[in-house]
């Protein structure tokens, strides 16, 4: 029987006793990997929602067993003392780890109590490290008592909200943990073996770091809206016709080529958002494809700028490899293993069907029998369109964003660590509202900085001027997602209509077209506005809320350098769109959602600076008294 569903059959004061007792005996160091302290403390806010205990009784037996199974944890390790846990330690070479951890603790005091029993992974082990270290008890209480009551309302919080479907994705997430402190500990083995072979290979590619820089202006940033509707285009071309190819990837190689991969990467993600919305509904899920693709052809490209025959067919190479081995993965969770295409999806069925080879390998080289051919018409097109092109470039304004330092700013920020945890402890309490409004305030506070040139993470100060930016920016972006929204409601209603009293006829479904073409032009404003959000973000820092409502404001800081708009507006998609999935395993959400936003926040700071230019012109001149 499974010890959880057990547990969750329980009720009163035995699943209060139960529930207790195993937090306790956790927190002593039991390992109980069949019912981790998070499940217990959700399963018990589970219990309060459906009245089967009450909420006081339940919260103070928690924090009681918690506090108390931690104290006694504290005891028994400093009884066992250094010695006796070193000789063990230097078997199995984690002696310096461990004289680290004690020495954070000595250097820091309860301040490390605190953060480190907040980490997944290192609650119980604070507790034996501080009692190996004797660390004194009034101390480790200090640490201990206000880390434990944020522990239980964040998780006993979780249950309370959502109920029971909130402990399949706590235990998805500790189990993908337990997954990301194997793939660390593998790679730190990794990084020490070939550390000296790896520096000198960076040292080797130092002009490398170049890719890290968007230069907006030239060829592909000008024409980044033709290659999109060369893109549509092609695939709405290949759809309605039923071709045994793709053909939306030739403005994608186009732009990688003329401006590099970050244009090309913007071009893939952009065009299968407004495909989704039109020719193909399943478009949406292979933009990151496309972006691939993007980003592949532009290092390409960036490699070897001469372009002869050679670097043709490289690039031709590599998006098709790119396309068939990021298609497949996508292809078998969404449609069994085929791909859409006719000839392709009847190649599949014959290799995994009748040839019974492995439903991978059969996926790939069904998608690459595809790929081959459709990459190759699309590089010879865009090699077309190349040489047809003027040599003399379409200049806009001289900017450049160093994308590279968006992502690393966080790491090289001082007290990073502390200012991380409290970003994912707002996250973690988002469902109170007032964590989440903060949350958006401390970007915003992100983008003040980087618009000031100061890049690194503010304090955790002015929390009222935090809640008040928070508040602004999630209601501008609400009004500004309004047409969007309002543009859907007749599908909406329309479909409820439907289904409930099964209406049919030519009138009925000629106004089911009309309902879809609204849709559709809902769909393609919320994704000018997400393409729009550095603009947004520069209006709002320049000038406030009414700044940011300024269609005419906002318009000329994307005529400024559309380029630079359009690929920061993608680039924050991207990052979005891979929080997102990190959040599927709640403690990945925890990083990747703050990482996520502090990084478009610096983005959105950064292009706001370049950008002030073109408000700065467009405001009037004041007149002398």
């Amino acid at each position: 029987m499974n010890p959880i569903s057990w547990v969750q059959g329980l009720e009163g004061v035995t699943l209060a006793v139960v529930i207790c007792g195993l937090l306790f005996l956790e927190e002593v160091g039991v390992p109980l990997p069949f019912a981790p302290g998070d499940l217990l403390l959700a399963i018990a806010g589970i219990a309060v929602a459906a009245g089967k205990v009450p909420a006081p009784m339940m919260v103070g037996l928690t924090l009681a067993s918690i506090v108390g199974g931690a104290l006694l944890g504290r005891e028994i390790f400093a009884l066992l003392g250094w010695p006796r846990v070193m000789r063990l330690a230097e078997r199995l070479h984690a002696r310096a780890p461990l004289e680290r951890a004690s020495q954070m603790l000595e250097r820091n005091g309860w301040r490390a109590v605190f953060t480190a029993r907040l980490i997944p992974g290192l609650r119980v082990h604070t507790t034996q490290v501080a009692g190996l270290n004797r660390m004194p008890r009034l101390e480790f209480l200090a640490g201990l008592v206000p880390a434990a009551a944020v522990y239980v309302g964040a998780f006993f919080g979780l249950g309370f909200a959502f109920g029971r479907p909130i402990l399949a994705v706590i235990h998805d997430a500790e189990r993908q943990a337990l997954y990301v402190i194997g793939v660390v500990v593998v790679a730190a083995i990794l990084m020490l073996w070939l550390r000296r072979r790896a520096q000198r290979t960076l040292e080797s590619l130092g002009g490398w770091s170049g890719i890290l820089k968007f230069r907006p202006g030239g060829a592909g940033v000008a024409l980044i809206p033709v290659c999109i509707g060369l893109n549509v285009t092609g695939h709405a071309i290949a759809v309605a016709l039923r071709l045994p190819l793709f053909g939306d990837s030739i403005g994608t190689v186009l732009g990688a080529v003329l401006g590099g991969p970050w244009v090309g990467a913007s071009i893939g993600l952009i065009t299968n958002f407004v495909s989704s919305n039109t020719v193909d509904p399943i478009a949406a899920p292979y933009a990151v494809v496309s972006v691939a693709i993007g980003f592949g052809a532009g290092l390409v490209g960036y490699l070897d700028q001469r372009r002869r025959l050679a670097d043709w067919i490289a690039l031709w190479s590599v998006c098709f490899l790119l396309a068939s081995l990021f298609s497949t993965p996508l292809n078998l969770l969404l449609n069994g293993g085929k791909s859409g295409v006719p000839l392709g999806d009847a190649l599949y069925s014959y290799l995994a069907g009748i040839l019974h080879l492995p439903t991978f390998l059969a996926s790939f080289l069904a998608e690459a029998a595809i790929d081959v051919p459709d990459k190759l018409i699309t590089v010879l097109a865009a090699l077309l369109i190349y040489r047809a092109l003027p040599t003399r470039a379409t200049e806009q304004a001289a900017v450049e964003l160093d994308i590279g330092r968006a992502f690393v700013f966080v790491f090289r920020s001082p007290h990073r660590l502390a200012r991380l945890l409290v970003a994912a402890l707002c996250l973690l309490f988002f469902w109170l509202l007032v964590p989440l409004f903060l949350l958006a305030g401390y970007a915003v506070a992100v983008a003040r900085m980087a618009h000031a040139g100061d890049h690194q993470l503010p304090g955790w100060d002015h929390l009222g001027e935090k809640l008040r930016d928070g508040l602004m920016i999630t209601g501008l972006f609400v009004v500004w997602n309004l047409p969007g929204l309002l543009l859907g409601v007749p599908t909406d209603l329309a479909a409820s209509g439907a289904s409930g009293t099964g209406a049919g006829g030519a009138g009925q479904d000629l106004l089911n077209r009309a309902f879809g073409v609204l849709a559709t032009l809902g769909g393609l404003w919320s994704l000018v506005v997400l393409i729009l959000q550095p603009a947004i973000w520069g209006q709002y820092l320049q000038g406030g809320f009414g700044a940011a409502l300024n269609l005419g404001g906002v318009l000329r800081r994307v005529r400024y350098n559309a380029g630079l708009t359009i690929v920061v507006g993608a680039l924050a998609i991207v990052l979005g769109a891979l929080a997102v999935s990190g959040f599927v395993t709640l403690i990945g959400g925890l990083v990747t959602l703050p990482f996520a936003a502090l990084v478009s926040a610096h983005l959105f700071g950064s292009y706001s600076r370049l950008t002030d230019g073109a408000a700065a012109v467009a405001r009037p001149a004041a007149v002398p008294a």
